[in-house]
């Protein structure tokens, strides 16, 4: 059981590896940023649609009403001819009844589309909000990312020194620095044996000619 334990941390570990070397983190975050402003493009466009049909409905509005006054004209033009006795009173009150009939249509037009152009009003102002939003949340990401790629690539840095210091092994170091020191030491010492060596040949030349000219003086002196 312990085995197949060990097993399965060494194969998470190693997935685990994999990942990390697949996923850079700056590209991940960067890649991150880019789907933010994708979405606050897509909000930015339905910001713009919302308040293209709240101004189409504000402007049918307008116009559904004055139509309204179109008609309600006309009707009290109606009404004015019918006391002049213009137009049969009958027929008069008949027209000015459909007339004020198609204003309230239009009227009632008018309200329907204030209150869909209130609506589109509210959604833009939503909108607006969640624009500004992902607008706040891209700067602060962009500025924290700025400080990340530099706080990553010093700590890439320090691991790679990091890592190239742990493959060095003191010991050897030192035990290469003691071989050194021998090896320097014993060069030393051969270095002063030949000297000693050197001095004491030219010693005994010197002995050897001092004898050699004793001996040619004594020769002259007993007439050899």
């Amino acid at each position: 059981m312990s085995l197949l334990k060990r097993i399965f941390r060494i194969a998470k570990a190693e997935a685990h590896a994999v990942v990390d070397k697949l996923e850079d983190p700056i590209k991940v975050t960067e890649e991150g940023i880019r789907e933010l402003k994708k979405q606050l493009n897509e909000a930015i466009e339905s910001l713009a649609q919302v308040k293209t049909t709240q101004i189409r409905f504000e402007k049918e509005a307008i116009n559904e009403r004055e139509r309204a006054k179109m008609f309600v004209k006309r009707a009290e033009s109606i009404l004015k001819k019918a006391k002049s006795g213009e137009i049969d009173n009958e027929e008069a009150q008949k027209l000015v009844a459909e007339l004020l009939q198609k204003a309230e249509i239009h009227e009632q037009n008018a309200r329907t589309l204030e209150q869909e152009a209130q609506k589109q009003r509210e959604i833009a102002v939503k909108l607006q909000a969640k624009i500004d939003e992902l607008k706040t949340t891209i700067a602060k990401y962009e500025a924290e990312l700025k400080t990340l790629k530099a706080r990553y690539a010093t700590a890439k840095a320090v691991k790679k020194i990091n890592k190239q210091l742990a493959k060095v092994d003191p010991s050897d170091t030192i035990a290469m620095l003691e071989r050194m020191k021998e090896k320097v030491e014993e060069e030393e010492a051969l270095a002063t044996a030949y000297e000693e060596i050197a001095k004491e040949v030219t010693v005994k030349e010197e002995e050897v000619i001092e004898t050699t000219q004793k001996l040619e003086e004594l020769k002259k002196r007993l007439g050899l």
